[in-house]
């Protein structure tokens, strides 16, 4: 499944040439490499703040300068796919990352990544690109890793602000910050299996650190030999052998909190991913609730239904993770209100399905609500109490006032 982000503008004066964007909108000024986003009349920016045409001042970073016109991410707002792949293929945002570093990369080094691609197994590219130890880790193929996300409960994040500092930054793969380039990858990827043995199960391999670097050696390959196959090529791994799922999602958690800011929501996933369910895809959540011995599953679970409907009904206005949010925040609402939801869910699972289905089908009619409440607090926030009430009318439940 790719991942293609949907833009919905939010003010007129903008022209684009296509529904696509390949880079996912947060917090800093975006400039796409493959679109040109460019303002009517005298170039004006359309609205204080914005840069014009030509003038990209206040842009994040140097490359998100190339194609000379940049829009703050207020304008317009990006949903996600859910995607079950680390393939570089599916992640179309990373685009930018490898033609930049197609056209940085040195010709020596375009040589020795070619020449270590064609040496029988492709085992010879570790040598080249990891630095050396005596420890002993296993060898996995790109096409294992790649693969690796169909057995996760949820998706881990792709940053593409990570994956160019890999390959651009103090110690860039392709070129440093500072100059020259760094000749190794300092840290190797971690992957982790589930292992019980007096049960028979092992499940992995799971990235439990690692999947932006995952993401860079592919951008790495692809631009020193676009038509290569690259799916067998051996990359060393660190493995971890831990005793059930809840270890891992801590594992995942605790390695991303280190380097990026996870939204509560996620990590609510992720915890509750732990404990049994699995958010993956609407039959996986529904199967895996079913099957759940606690009831804190139940607010995530919601919460992670209500990110799928999004998904699915190609909604904008929030992002998944404010999506996420705002279901969990119906549920704990409802359930305050409620004391005997968390009872009757646990008699009947089927109940949250249902919930969260009724909280779906209001769900694009309250954005444009959500839109016109400038009172403050977050859009999350405004969203759920509205369905709130939604779902407690439909269901004759209490809400608290």
């Amino acid at each position: 499944m790719t991942a293609v982000r949907t833009v919905t503008p939010l003010r007129s004066p903008l022209l684009w040439r296509s529904a696509l964007v390949k880079r996912p909108l947060n917090r800093s000024w975006v400039n796409l490499s493959t679109l040109c986003y460019c303002f009517h009349n005298s170039k004006k920016p359309p609205f204080p703040g914005a840069c014009s045409v030509g003038n990209p001042t206040g842009v994040a970073s140097t490359g998100y300068r190339r194609s000379g016109c940049c829009i703050h991410p207020a304008c317009f707002l990006v949903t996600h796919t859910v995607n079950l792949s680390y393939d570089l293929a599916n992640w179309p945002e990373i685009a930018p990352e490898v033609q930049e570093a197609a056209d940085k990369m040195t010709d020596t080094q375009r040589r020795l990544i070619t020449a270590a691609l064609d040496h029988q197994g492709c085992a010879s590219f570790s040598n080249l690109l990891q630095v050396p130890t005596s420890d002993q880790r296993r060898m996995f193929s790109l096409r294992e890793l790649m693969d690796s996300a169909k057995n996760e409960t949820s998706q881990q994040r792709i940053m593409p602000a990570a994956v160019r500092n890999i390959l651009f930054g103090p110690d860039g793969l392709i070129r440093r910050s500072g100059g020259g380039r760094a000749e190794r990858l300092m840290e190797d990827i971690e992957v982790a299996y589930i292992v019980q043995p007096s049960r028979g199960i092992e499940i992995g391999p799971i990235i439990t650190s690692g999947r932006n670097r995952l993401m860079s050696i592919q951008a790495l390959l692809k631009a020193a030999a676009p038509e290569a196959s690259i799916d067998d090529v051996q990359i060393r791994c660190t493995t971890l052998r831990l005793p059930d799922r809840d270890s891992v999602e801590r594992r995942i958690v605790s390695a991303n909190m280190g380097s990026r800011n996870m939204a509560q929501a996620e990590i609510r996933e992720r915890r509750a991913g732990g404990k049994g369910l699995n958010a993956s895809s609407r039959k996986a959540l529904i199967e895996s609730l079913s099957e759940s011995t606690t009831n804190k599953v139940y607010a995530p679970a919601f919460g992670a239904l209500l990110k799928l409907c999004a998904i699915e009904k190609n909604l904008n206005g929030l992002t998944i993770d404010q999506y996420a949010q705002s279901g969990v925040t119906t549920y704990n609402s409802l359930a305050k209100a409620n004391k005997d939801l968390n009872k009757r869910v646990d008699n009947d699972t089927e109940l949250l399905v249902k919930l969260a289905d009724c909280a779906c089908e209001y769900l694009e009619g309250a954005l444009p609500e959500v839109e016109a409440n400038k009172a403050r607090g977050s859009k999350a926030h405004k969203l759920a109490r509205i369905l709130t009430r939604k779902v407690a009318e439909r269901y004759q439940l209490s809400v608290l006032a």
